[in-house]
């Protein structure tokens, strides 16, 4: 019944699964200690080989060849193929480990509290597994919507407001030149700041910077725009 809610398109309720980031980085840790472990070993190995490699009358060690060490008898070879293969098993885990974790993270949005009520209240309300298999719903700061960050703001959308960012950001400095007083100028200053602010939170233009982007660049901003304003000479009407 859930499965069924969650692949409707006519649905309320949004596909919502955590990402598990603590067990990710758990996993990640584990696998690259031990190629490391590998990697020492190999190391090690290499050295020792090279120390008993007898060395030719004019002082030059002979060229290592794959092959006469597969076909040789030497143990220390042997070792050294079989530590190789370990360190290709571990290293394509820890490779597909690291790819599905960066592509979850780039490709995932993370869930809105309006659509984690959404979904408990529904799950409350239907009961279409047993309690116990809810809780996922109570870590809000892991669970994730499956899909693109970026979805809904590609194309014409976002080089629209790529566009018009520079106008909205002169006109500050185009108002300036008819307000004679300082404090006139910081009220539009002001103004327009907090007219971008409700613009950026509530449009898509929000996806094109993180929120603590977005506030440092604004603070930015008003204080560049303050400057500006006291430094322009004031006149009186």
């Amino acid at each position: 019944m859930l499965a069924l809610e969650l692949s409707s398109s006519d649905s309320s309720v949004r596909p919502l699964y955590r990402k598990f980031e603590y067990l990710n980085h758990r996993i990640l840790l584990h696998l690259q200690d031990e190629l490391s472990e590998l990697e020492e070993q190999l190391r090690t190995l290499d050295e020792v080989i090279a120390q008993t490699d007898p060395a030719s009358a004019d002082g030059q060690h002979s060229p290592s060849s794959r092959r006469g060490e597969t076909y040789g008898n030497n143990e220390l070879h042997h070792r050294r193929i079989n530590l190789l293969g370990k360190v290709f098993i571990k290293t394509e885990q820890y490779n597909r480990a690291m790819t599905a974790y960066t592509s979850m993270i780039k490709d995932a949005v993370p869930a809105d509290p309006e659509q984690v009520r959404a979904y408990r209240e529904w799950m409350v309300k239907h009961a279409p597994v047993h309690e116990i298999e809810t809780r996922f719903l109570q870590r809000g700061e892991d669970l994730i919507v499956p899909g693109k960050a970026q979805s809904g703001f590609d194309g014409p959308t976002k080089h629209a407001a790529l566009a018009y960012l520079p106008v909205a950001l002169m006109l500050p400095l185009l108002l300036y030149s008819i307000i004679p007083s300082l404090a006139g100028r910081l009220a539009v200053t002001a103004l327009i700041a907090v007219g971008a602010f409700i613009i950026a939170a509530t449009t898509r233009i929000r996806h094109l910077m993180p929120p603590r982007e977005w506030a440092v660049c604004g603070a930015a901003y008003v204080l560049l725009m303050a400057a500006i304003a006291g430094c322009i000479p004031q006149h009186t009407t």
